[in-house]
């Protein structure tokens, strides 16, 4: 497990491990003139030399600071220094740099990977609580194992905060210090600093690290905590949703805002660079109820008066509302779709994501005539000019025996000095959020094979829908298909009151479509019980015939059976949507201004999930995505959900080896073993017998798969399956419909 974990963390940052020279000018560059007064304090306190600019690390010790080591020392006095510039609660206790406390291990971790010394927040020592870390190596030449640590906890700490936005580290190497800092585009790392002989720009660095506001040292604003009664921390968070919505509660009074809680954390992404996604599950916090207390009357002086006491309002606990609601947080690409837009276009309509609310976050307006809502002004990871990159250092992979392997502390000795320019640029990301009513459960809690069916089809009737407007989903997964909750509100049925016309569709094939999933969907006659999330992977189709490129083709020409009989042609000329690719996965150049230089993995999507062919494609070469690779998606989801089902006695051997299979993190591996699976048509059935489960032996499971199955195979040894969309998804939804109805007969 260790293993794998750490060789997904290694993959996700690789190559994104870039140096910045003008670091501490983008990011640690505080107001001169209570650097200097730090600076001064350091230099009474004797930490600092000014005639010769370097650390005393000889300072005299004394019981009272509670510092151990020199560094410590150091790191302290500037803390110290910091708050004697600023009047703080007396009742609250000067949070300091401490000796690594005791913690919980991560479970990707070991003794080495923990940092040395530790800030934390006031709130709580454990992850929830790190402010900012640092690690302490022997020599400048382990930088590599240092960053390697630091990422460990940073990817920690990521995973138990979920307010936090970046993370700044420090590690010091022999006498050098190095500052980093952890956002979702990957890693920037200063220019090393040499204690002995250039302290006062570390002061001044560190000193703008320790000023810095929450923001700026990476927290969202909109969230806000407190300590149950338990101790453990309870997250809030305040929307600026203004407008009234028929499922949220009557806003406050002269509120711009609406105020949550955090029931739960649905998802966190748990790798350091990505979108970061984040759903958490939320409760609106009501309007608190007054009541007056009426105190017993007093005794007047002189005469035996009694005075009349004044009422007493006196507010309740907190409130919280019963509905729930998901909110989805993440770092969109700016070249990828809006997924607010998305958001908006597919409200109402059937086993797609009803929303509330969805925005690109806003930060303080700089333009010359400022705005209150301005669009350009948001929280953002731009791209920054004059990036390098160290070829000893752009990744923190090791051989096994020189440290990969978590017993080694500090692994190689390698030269980390030299610089060339970067090769690649940064992603440019935008921090969104998202508020939707659609609450749904994992698959994985379905009562019986049945509910997991309709489930099931409903997210393919929502695929199917998106499909008609124009989009290809790319992500089908586990993770993305919901269960709704029973009693789920629906604002607008947009089924029963379609919002256009099927005249209103340009495109034949398309309208057809359409028509045939409404007929399907009136057949029903349900609300919909399951519900397909995340669009943000989403790219627009193309309707016209897409030109075959070799990438396409590479991985799977081998494996299509060659036909004994040419194929028929069709009676009349149609332009040929069976593949029906994404637009911006082309084989062509880039246009200027676009994403030049970045180093595309076109195999998108959660790999256990992917096509075999989208697995087996070359990395960074196009791979055109077609909706036919999100119908085996769909496939690969029943059968891996079929094989994690626990029976009486949990997991069996059988299901925990396939389930390590599938978290292979070599794409390449994965789509072999995926392609020797569809290659004999008994492989399937032959492994549903060995899980021993209620989910693999049913008979809704086994005629699902099956069809399905068949689906695929048929794909994959046709140059063309010579069918529409239309007919494709009626074919995957009859099986589903077959599936549901074997459920039922088995329960007679």
């Amino acid at each position: 497990m260790r293993n794998r974990k750490i060789k997904t963390l290694e993959k996700a940052i690789k190559d994104k491990i870039l140096h910045d020279p003008n670091f501490f000018e983008h990011f640690l560059s505080g107001p001169p003139d209570r650097l200097d007064t730090v600076l001064k304090y350091c230099q009474r306190s004797g930490v600092y030399v000014q005639r010769k600019n370097h650390w005393n690390p000889n300072t005299r010790f004394t019981r009272s600071s509670g510092d151990g080591t020199p560094l410590l020392r150091l790191l302290n006095t500037i803390v110290r220094g910091v708050h004697s510039m600023t009047p703080s609660d007396p009742n609250v206790p000067l949070a300091l740099f401490l000796n690594r406390p005791t913690m919980n291990i991560p479970e990707e971790a070991t003794e080495h990977d923990l940092p040395d010394y530790l800030l934390f927040d006031g709130t709580t020592r454990g992850w929830q609580g790190v402010r900012t870390a640092v690690k302490v190596m022997t020599l400048p030449e382990y930088r590599k194992m240092g960053m390697r640590h630091l990422s460990i906890c940073a990817a920690e700490t990521f995973k138990d905060q979920i307010d936090r936005r970046h993370i700044y580290s420090l590690m010091v190497c022999g006498t050098e210090a190095t500052f980093v800092r952890f956002d979702r585009a990957g890693i920037l790392y200063s220019s090393a600093i040499d204690l002995c002989k250039n302290a006062e720009t570390f002061i001044r660095a560190f000193t703008s690290l320790m000023i810095l506001d929450r923001v700026d040292e990476g927290y969202d604003p909109y969230f806000s905590t407190k300590l149950d009664s338990n101790g453990s921390i309870v997250y809030y968070l305040d929307l600026p949703i203004e407008s009234g919505h028929p499922l949220l509660a009557p806003a406050h009074v002269n509120s711009s805002t609406r105020k949550f809680q955090v029931k739960g954390v649905i998802y966190r992404h748990p790798e350091i660079a990505g979108n970061g996604t984040t759903v958490l599950r939320l409760c609106e916090v009501l309007k608190p109820i007054r009541r007056e207390i009426k105190p017993k009357p007093r005794r007047g002086k002189g005469k035996k008066k009694r005075i009349k006491p004044i009422p007493v309002e006196e507010e309740q606990e907190e409130r919280i509302g019963d509905t729930s609601y998901i909110l989805k947080i993440a770092w969109r690409d700016t070249e990828a779709l809006k997924e607010a837009d998305i958001y908006e276009e597919v409200d109402g309509m059937y086993g797609l994501v009803q929303y509330i609310w969805a925005r690109d976050i806003p930060r303080p307006c700089t333009c010359t005539e400022p705005e209150a809502e301005c669009p350009t002004c948001v929280v953002e990871i731009a791209h920054i000019d004059g990036l390098e990159t160290c070829d000893n250092l752009a990744n923190i992979q090791f051989p096994e025996a020189s440290g990969n392997d978590g017993k080694n502390k500090e692994g190689s000795k390698l030269d980390t000095s030299q610089y060339r320019p970067a090769p690649i640029k940064r992603r440019h990301y935008i921090y969104s959020y998202g508020l939707m009513s659609s609450v749904g459960v994992p698959l994985e809690t379905a009562k019986n094979p049945e509910q997991f069916m309709n489930a099931m089809l409903d997210a393919v009737l929502g695929y199917w829908r998106l499909f008609n407007l124009g989009y290809i989903h790319r992500d089908i997964s586990e993770g993305n298909i919901l269960m709704l909750e029973p009693g789920q509100k629906f604002v607008w049925r947009e089924w029963e009151n379609p919002g256009f016309e099927l005249s209103d569709i340009e495109d034949e094939d398309l309208r057809q479509s359409e028509e045939k999933l409404r007929k399907v969907i009136a057949k029903l006659d349900r609300d919909p019980v399951g519900v397909l999330i995340d669009y943000d992977l989403c790219v627009r189709h193309s309707a016209d015939t897409p030109v075959e490129t070799k990438s396409e083709t590479e991985f799977h020409a081998c494996r299509k059976r060659p036909r004994d009989t040419p194929l028929t042609p069709c009676k009349r000329q149609r332009r040929d949507l069976t593949k029906c690719y994404s637009f911006r996965d082309t084989s062509e150049p880039p246009g200027d201004g676009s994403t030049r230089g970045i180093d595309i993995d076109y195999r998108v999507g959660t790999s256990s999930f992917m096509s075999a062919s989208a697995l087996g494609s070359t990395y960074g070469k196009p791979y055109r995505h077609s909706y036919l690779d999100d119908i085996e998606s769909f496939f690969w989801s029943i059968y891996l959900l079929a094989v994690s089902h626990a029976g009486n006695n949990g997991l069996n051997e059988y299901q925990d080896e396939e389930i390590k299979m599938f978290d292979d993190p070599s794409m390449k591996k994965l789509a072999d073993y995926k392609a020797e699976t569809l290659s004999d048509r008994k492989n399937i059935f032959n492994r549903l017998t060995l899980y021993e489960n209620k989910w693999a032996s049913s008979s809704a499971f086994a005629t699902a798969l099956f069809e399905l199955e068949d689906f695929v195979c048929e794909r994959w040894e046709e140059e063309n399956p010579g069918m529409t969309p239309a007919e494709a998804f009626k074919k995957v939804t009859k099986t589903l419909l077959n599936a549901i109805s074997s459920a039922q007969e088995s329960r007679r």
